[in-house]
């Protein structure tokens, strides 16, 4: 397998100095040019509803400075990111093993499936130089058109190299090898060597805000529309959660002893924006509203925000089922309405 197709990471802010061009060349932003004689067709690259379960975490950084904007000019992106990423809720999908699909038909010209997996949080970058990537897969699909599939789970991937794939077939399983921070699928696409965000197709202009030719499949247009903000999941707990633990799949209780120390409800999100407000409640089996809090106005945008709240046990639980309710507050348009909103339960015995 060529070496440079695996040896710049998915998730940098700037590319390494590798010692051979063609890595560098491999992931260099895409210049203004007359768009491809023929455009490739995308289709979905997971087996997972976007918005249901999957959701997009991360597309193609658009600012060709310091910055970074996303296509619609949104902040669903980091700086020198080079794809874009369809994750899983969290670490507890895994087990269920969501394909990987061939976003096109084509020919693997380079595949790895042998780095380890690891939770979130505990990346080690000296262990994995060079294969950030993690385990993936690289797709020639002629005319200068390539895509590359990373962050798959270890031993899952089913291609080699040489392999002729159609399209949507199963390459492997979404995982969280690699330089990850959560378990997704990052999808890369070239032409002709230069990055090309699929939602505005090969030629479009530098920066955000531009015009452009998805090259999505045009019943995946509606499925794919840009969402700002998702909830990607919610719960309950006995103990003080962090944000790495829920990622992993942890503090998912359904139901909790009388005697549990704490009751607490947490919420992981993706999009939070400047001015937006959240407010968490706990209500108990009888409607008492045992917990309500707003936090401030948001300051800054966050790509991931974790949020809980609860309260110390006094005495011993009554039994019943307790339900968490969460709202995010934003101001559009001159308006004040509720942008998310969900739920989550546990029963008390």
């Amino acid at each position: 397998m060529p070496k440079f197709l695996f040896a710049v990471a998915a998730h940098i802010r700037s590319a390494p100095v590798l010692g051979f061009s063609l890595a560098v060349a491999a992931f260099m932003t895409a210049t203004p040019g007359a768009a491809a004689a023929s455009d490739i067709r995308l289709s979905l690259p997971v087996a997972c509803k976007i918005g249901a379960v999957c959701s997009i975490q991360n597309y193609v950084d658009r600012d060709p400075g310091p910055g970074a904007r996303d296509y619609t000019c949104g902040r669903l992106v980091y700086d020198g990111h080079k794809g874009t990423d369809f994750r899983l809720p969290h670490v507890g999908w895994l087990r269920r093993d969501i394909p990987v699909l061939a976003a096109a038909p084509g020919t693997v010209s380079g595949a790895r499936n042998d780095v380890p997996d690891h939770a979130p949080g505990v990346y080690q970058p000296g262990r994995n130089k060079g294969r950030e990537c993690g385990n993936g897969v690289v797709i020639e699909h002629g005319g200068g058109w390539q895509t590359q599939y990373c962050h798959m789970r270890q031993g899952s991937v089913r291609v080699r190299q040489g392999d002729r794939v159609s399209r949507q077939q199963p390459l492997g399983s979404i995982g969280l090898s690699g330089r990850t921070q959560f378990p997704h699928l990052h999808l890369g696409v070239r032409y002709q060597g230069q990055v090309v965000d699929p939602f505005l197709g090969a030629g479009a202009k530098t920066g955000c805000g531009v015009e452009g030719k998805p090259l999505w499949a045009p019943d995946l247009l509606a499925e794919l529309a840009y969402r700002p903000s998702g909830v990607l999941a919610a719960g309950f707990t006995d103990q003080v959660p962090s944000r790495d633990q829920v990622t992993a799949g942890g503090h998912r209780h359904e139901r909790l002893a009388r005697h549990a120390p704490n009751l607490v409800f947490w919420v992981l999100i993706f999009g939070l924006q400047p001015g937006d407000e959240e407010v968490l409640r706990v209500i108990a089996p009888d409607g008492t509203v045992l917990v309500v809090k707003q936090g401030p106005a948001a300051k800054a945008h966050k790509a991931r925000w974790f949020s809980y709240s609860g309260k110390r046990a006094r005495r011993p639980w009554p039994p019943g089922t307790y339900k968490g309710e969460y709202q995010l507050l934003r101001t559009t348009a001159g308006r004040r309405q509720v942008a998310l909103s969900t739920t989550a339960m546990v029963r008390i015995e």
